[in-house]
């Protein structure tokens, strides 16, 4: 077993008694008794913000870009009907915890980054925002907690995890984004959901929200920064807040990732173009070599809640990020969630036009998905317009009969049908032993209640939801992975302001066969270079999978070999092998699924050695009555 520090976290206690039996080990104080609450790990003073006004107080967890007067104000001002919304409009991603009277509220975030775990002890809950510290309360042995379901759900049916409301360790419930867990001094637990918005804004307003947003999400981080360092993939997202980091007054290191195992060089033209155009971006190309290929060094990737992709491309992280290690940034901007904010998933917004009847725009987005994917266009319209017709139910019946079926077909890969549907199972569902896929499709079953604040889960509005949430418990753990190596990473298009001032706009709103990213170009194209708001195309690293898969197959099929996965029968390896050898054979693959469970994998290998005996300690009664 190896032993490991107390993972970086808050914990929080309220119950009968105004202290718990156990304490977490690292602690500092942010609050004492009753209800006492802590930061665990290295936490700078501005990742806790505490605020108090009379009987209320709140701790701010995470990067709150408010000034300490809007703090004061919004705990001022706020009633019991509205703070718990009011708090996460405030620029910034992060969670908060508020004590109100003798109730403790703990608000999550809207897309994910920061969600809260609960767990019951003694007389009284335990709360804090790392699942593994809660599940070792309970657990010695972590491995033997897994819930096997959840891990069949991330495998099977990723964009529905968050519907599934899935716990990964027995005994311990999460709250995901956009919630709120109200604690009780009796133990008693209630989760509720944030309004997401009254109604959906025209175009126009919805671009001046996210053109505020996103200037004060960069400029408060730049002013915030000791030292800046930013991504410059040459793609619009991270290239924009590069663009916007120089403006706002930063001399930022900007990091450009190039390949030579990529099938093309594009990023890396449209990286220098953009550097050439903002004198103070200190521009740094890193190039990559076979020891950064993907699925190289899975095995050493930090030890996160959940499993996490980053596994795989963990060596080129690794490598990527150095520039801003040796830099010291204390603030690295990334791109991540733009694809999933500003736009919809691919085609989807289609079938909201064919149920709108929006005949004419219909057939010119149809048009250009049918010459850019090379489909007939009639083809296209006819699969939107059957979606359309296709309800939440409908989809759900369908995933669970090919979930309980005696073979799992693959889900398509040419075709508009491949690309248009409210829910799709992932080719990993194909490995699944069939008990799994029956428990999956029992829990299915029960998923047809409507989404909150009226959006139908059957429309492309909740299927960009879903990605967000996926995406944003991705980059989650994508951050913890890089803070273990010393980097402080940051996600503004993850923040609240911005996911709101994008989906106030509906999906088919800002998305089009047009242009990539028009919300995007509406709010801030006129502080961009012409060349990068008119970039269609993006970098494709899918021959570096490929390489990647080949330099480390001995390794993958070691793993296979000793799959943990079949041990909990969630999967059949051989099938899992059988996909892998058929890609080293030159076949294509599906490169996300085996991704996918190699995550999954390593994950379960690094837990069963994780030793949690040094996390917790016994209350002393002295400390408890200072």
């Amino acid at each position: 077993m190896i032993h490991t520090k107390t993972p970086r976290c808050f914990v929080g206690w309220t119950g009968k008694s105004p202290h718990p039996p156990m304490l977490p080990a690292g602690r500092t104080p942010v609050w004492s008794a009753p209800s006492p609450l802590w930061t665990v790990g290295d936490w700078r003073p501005d990742e806790a913000r505490a605020v108090a006004e009379g009987s209320r107080k709140a701790v701010f967890l995470g990067t709150c870009l408010a000034t300490d007067d809007e703090l004061r104000r919004a705990l001022r001002t706020a009633t019991v009907e509205t703070m718990l919304d009011s708090f996460q409009r405030l620029p910034g991603s992060y969670a908060v915890v508020v004590q109100y009277g003798q109730d403790i509220h703990v608000l999550t975030d809207r897309a994910g980054l920061h969600p809260v775990y609960h767990t019951q002890l003694a007389e009284g809950t335990v709360f804090g925002s790392d699942a593994l510290i809660l599940a070792a309360l309970r657990h010695r042995n972590l491995g033997e907690a897994v819930n096997s379901g959840t891990l069949a759900a991330g495998l099977f049916v990723p964009d529905l995890t968050e519907s599934l409301n899935s716990n990964m360790f027995r005994g311990v419930a999460r709250a995901g984004p956009g919630n709120v867990l109200t604690l009780f001094p009796s133990g008693h637990t209630r989760v509720t959901a944030l309004a997401i918005r009254a109604a959906f804004a025209d175009a126009e307003e919805a671009c001046s929200l996210l053109r505020s947003a996103l200037l004060t999400a960069v400029d408060r981080r730049v002013s915030a920064a000791s030292k800046l360092s930013t991504d410059l993939s040459g793609g619009l997202d991270s290239s924009t807040l590069a663009v916007l980091s120089a403006q706002a007054g930063g001399t930022p290191v900007a990091v450009t990732y190039t390949d030579p195992y990529a099938g093309n060089d594009e990023d890396l033209h449209f990286a220098r173009a953009i550097a050439a155009t903002e004198p103070r971006l200190d521009h740094i190309v890193v190039t990559g070599n076979q020891t950064t290929l993907p699925f190289t060094a899975f095995n050493s990737t930090p030890m996160t809640d959940d499993p996490t992709l980053d596994a795989v491309i963990y060596a080129r992280t690794s490598h990527r990020l150095a520039p801003a290690l040796a830099h010291k940034s204390s603030c690295h901007l990334t791109g991540d969630g733009g694809d999933v904010v500003l736009t919809a998933p691919g085609m989807i917004y289609l079938g909201d036009l064919a149920r709108a009847g929006s005949g004419a725009k219909l057939r010119h987005e149809s048009t250009g998905w049918a010459r850019l994917r090379h489909h007939s266009a009639r083809t296209v319209r006819r699969t939107a317009t059957t979606l359309a017709n296709t309800s939440w139910n409908e989809t759900l019946q369908l995933l669970t009969s090919q979930l309980t079926a005696s073979h799992v077909p693959f889900p398509p890969r040419r075709g508009p049908a491949g690309h248009l549907a409210w829910a799709m199972l992932s080719p990993a569902a194909s490995w699944g032993t069939l008990r799994s896929r029956q428990e999956l499709a029992e829990r299915l079953r029960v998923v047809g209640a409507p989404y909150p604040n009226g959006i139908r889960p059957d429309s492309a509005d909740a299927v960009a939801l879903r990605a967000i949430h996926w995406h944003g418990a991705a980059t989650r753990s994508f951050t913890k992975v890089t803070r273990s190596l010393g980097i402080t990473v940051q996600a503004p298009y993850f923040d609240g302001q911005v996911v709101d001032a994008c989906l106030a706009a509906t999906a088919a709103s800002r998305t089009t066969v047009d242009h990539a990213k028009p919300l995007l170009a509406a709010a801030v194209g006129d502080r961009m270079p012409p060349t990068l708001i008119a970039r269609r195309t993006k970098g494709d690293y899918t021959a570096c999978e490929y390489h990647g898969l080949r330099t480390n197959a001995r390794q993958l099929n070691a793993l296979l070999d000793n799959s943990m996965l079949a041990d909990l029968d969630v999967i059949n390896p051989d099938q899992a092998r059988g996909a892998l050898g058929r890609s080293l054979a030159g076949a294509a693959a599906p490169l996300g699924a085996l991704s996918a469970v190699v995550a999954a994998e390593a994950w379960l290998h690094n837990l069963d050695t994780l030793d949690p005996a040094g996390w917790w300690e016994p209350r002393i009664q002295e400390e408890g009555t200072r």
